[in-house]
């Protein structure tokens, strides 16, 4: 039997810094976005703070994500199908890396028949 590699656990602060990145925002930029001091992103981002609902709320609304979507699995990569959708009008308007992505999580919706 094929034994899988346990996936890392990822901290809400490595998340939050990760999808900031991934939208290569600064900090500042960032705090803009979600209207929350740039102080509060730091220590967030460096797990000195754990952010109220309130504020997570707002780097929710910043990032284009539900709340979920942050606490969503151990991998940080997440699919939020709404934002694809408003970013990219069809499917070739996709990377090849998404393609590929979106192709594997759809082989293993068939696999475990939750898609047919």
């Amino acid at each position: 039997m094929k034994k899988h590699k346990e996936l890392p656990e990822y901290k809400l602060s490595e998340r939050l810094k990760y999808l900031r990145e991934s939208r290569q925002w600064t900090q500042m930029e960032f705090s803009k976005h979600a209207k929350v001091s740039q102080s509060t992103i730091a220590h967030i981002e460096k797990g000195l703070k754990d952010p109220s609902v309130d504020t997570l709320r707002k780097i929710a609304i910043a990032l284009d994500v539900d709340i979920a979507t942050i606490f969503a699995s151990k991998e940080v990569h997440v699919f939020d199908i709404p934002r694809l959708r408003r970013k990219y009008k069809k499917s070739e308007d996709l990377t090849d890396a998404m393609h590929a992505a979106l192709w594997k999580v759809v082989q293993f919706a068939r696999d475990i028949k939750y898609l047919k």
